[in-house]
């Protein structure tokens, strides 16, 4: 009776670490895997959804920021910005490096 009720808490305890690795594992996969979602010469500053299918993105192209509408139906360059907005560097985090932050902070 209690071997069972143990090996049942066993066996929900592996599964909600299983589950807790695979959501942070992914978290930090999908985060080193950004800098190769996009180009290198081209890079999405900004990005404000304006409606169900429409966006207005800030996009740095070789040094030359645009302002720039998007629908499902078309792409267009709205205007050539005059003042560039800093483009933000990217981090290089990588697996151990997120568990030693959180581990620091606890």
């Amino acid at each position: 009776m209690i071997g069972d009720i143990f090996s049942i808490l066993f066996a929900l305890a592996g599964m909600i670490c299983i589950i807790l690795l695979a959501y942070y594992v992914s978290k930090w996969y999908g985060r080193k895997m950004l800098p190769f979602a996009g180009g290198k010469h081209i890079k999405v500053i900004d990005r404000l959804v304006v409606s169900k299918t429409g966006s207005i993105l800030i996009v740095d192209i070789l040094g030359k920021q645009y302002l720039i509408g998007v629908s499902d139906q078309n792409i267009q360059i709205l205007t050539e910005m005059t003042d560039n907005i800093p483009v933000p560097m990217q981090k290089d985090n990588s697996f151990l490096d997120y568990f030693k932050k959180k581990r620091s902070i606890d």
